[in-house]
């Protein structure tokens, strides 16, 4: 109604107009109405306030078309295919949608027909339930609530998700989980029921992203460091080594020096497999501490080296 209006309507015309808002009560339709226009605003619809008349007596609201709508693309012939070819690379359900949208923005132009990439196609598994929620729920940055199903139980979780991924074929919600005051990945597919916003009616977002935090390096994160409260240990990295520290392992944070060496504080929850991933850098890595870690990490060697 809003964007085939040629002038602003008012709120009382919309009430008596829109269906589901025919309420008796005003001011349960005033709470609707204003929750819908902040959501749509939310979106990225350009819901404007002006006056109804030259007299300013009455004020309305429109959806102007030239804010609303794409304007003209201009795609060169090479992005037109590159559209195309990116659309023909995922496996859809239902494909119908993405061809429809592809004519819209490449102005009918036909895909691309030489070649059979069939065998490039890759299978995202966008049809995996609940999958759409934790999508809005990670772009608008609310917090979501679910039973989840883990090894010994199904436990109810209050979490702020920070992003969606996936990896071998499944979708992760990757967020601080309230219940254990850390921050986890859950598998949709083990998800029991919906995902649901905890507060669906709060305008603007719940939650900030912790700096630094990125969904590769938190899922890239070895075992040894996942889990219990962990201890932190510092390690210094030599400068033949450090560069591929720092490209092999995208969890860690290094402090880099004048000499090329970095240092890096290390939370550790499984000594033995800490150490391991230490000695993997041969003389290049040294904990510095705590102790306890020194010790044991000698203690390997020693028994290495018979």
């Amino acid at each position: 109604m809003l964007l085939e209006t040629s002038q602003p309507v008012t709120a009382e015309q919309i009430h008596r107009t829109i269906p589901g808002y025919g309420q008796d009560s005003w001011d349960t339709f005033k709470r609707m109405f204003e929750r819908d226009k902040e959501e749509l605003r939310e979106m990225g619809i350009p819901v404007e306030l002006s006056s109804v008349d030259t007299w300013d007596t009455e004020q309305g609201y429109r959806i102007p078309k030239d804010r609303y709508y794409l304007p003209d693309l201009d795609l060169a012939p090479d992005e037109v295919a590159a559209l195309w070819l990116a659309a023909g690379l995922l496996r859809m359900s239902d494909p119908g949608p993405a061809r429809t949208a592809l004519m819209k923005l490449t102005e009918g132009a036909p895909p691309p027909t030489e070649g059979n990439l069939s065998w490039l196609t890759a299978d995202l598994g966008l049809t995996a339930p609940n999958l759409t929620v934790a999508l809005d729920s990670v772009a608008a940055r609310k917090k979501v609530t679910f039973a989840y199903r883990s090894k010994d139980a199904v436990r109810s979780r209050l979490v702020e998700p920070y992003g969606l991924t996936q990896r071998r074929g499944k979708w992760y919600l990757v967020g601080h989980d309230e219940n254990s005051d850390e921050i986890r990945s859950f598998r949709l597919d083990r998800v029991e029921g919906t995902i649901r916003l905890t507060h669906p009616s709060r305008p603007g977002p719940e939650f900030e992203i912790p700096e630094g935090f990125t969904l590769q390096g938190y899922m890239e994160r070895p075992p040894f460091v996942q889990g219990a409260v962990p201890e932190k240990a510092t390690v210094r990295f030599d400068p033949s080594t450090a560069w591929w520290v720092e490209r092999s392992s995208p969890w860690l944070r290094l402090e880099h020096h004048d000499d090329l060496s970095a240092t890096a504080v290390v939370e550790v929850t499984d000594d033995s497999g800490f150490i391991s991933w230490l000695l993997g850098f041969g003389e290049g890595a040294e904990v510095l501490q705590p102790q306890r870690l020194r010790d044991l990490t000698r203690k390997r060697l020693e028994e290495i080296c018979g």
